[in-house]
């Protein structure tokens, strides 16, 4: 698929797949990796191919079975504010602790311990969206040792600090809330 595929024609698939990616994230994290997979694939460049797929895995080991994905999910819903080891995820699917971070790993397409990052970030997006909540206190909510650690966390992964996230992005939704006033009151 990737060689057939034209120089020319490949940026414009692959722009077109990585915004899907983007917009999947905050809610579908396997749809988003397999999006961003799909890209990759189509990379004109062997060897980014090459590393995109981990062929380190042993295939012996199966993914997670639904119901033990069920519950790792849901335990780590239920536990975010707290610590969370790949010890307790493991008890939770009667999994060793070995197998279990590849099973995860297979069912996932990432560590267990990025996992529960992601989810303690997109946990955060919320709260920094919807409430006023000092970035504090959301920090410690989401399970973050502090707000530093938060702060360090959330830049590394969204490009800006949480304050300065929460102000785009309620700046975005005031002005378009003040656009839509406007019309309704020239109407």
């Amino acid at each position: 698929m990737g060689e057939s595929a034209g120089t020319g024609n490949v940026a414009p698939m692959v722009a077109q797949l990585l915004l899907r990616a983007c917009r999947a994230l905050d809610s579908d994290v396997h749809a988003a990796r397999v999006e961003i997979q799909r890209a990759l694939e189509l990379l004109p460049d062997a060897s980014v191919r090459a590393h995109a797929k981990p062929d380190h895995l042993d295939c012996s080991v199966r993914g997670l079975a639904p119901w033990q994905a069920q519950k790792v999910i849901d335990h780590v819903r239920a536990n975010l504010e707290a610590p969370i080891r790949v010890e307790e995820m493991a008890s939770v699917t009667r999994l060793s602790t070995s197998y279990f971070f590849r099973a995860f790993r297979l069912s996932f397409c990432m560590p267990p311990h990025a996992y529960v990052r992601a989810v303690r970030l997109a946990r955060a997006r919320e709260l920094l969206l919807d409430s006023d909540e000092q970035v504090s206190w959301i920090a410690v909510a989401c399970g973050f040792a502090d707000q530093a650690h938060f702060s360090r966390v959330f830049r590394r992964e969204m490009g800006c600090t949480p304050r300065r996230w929460r102000r785009e992005r309620r700046g975005i939704s005031t002005e378009a809330s003040m656009a839509s006033s406007v019309l309704v009151h020239e109407r």
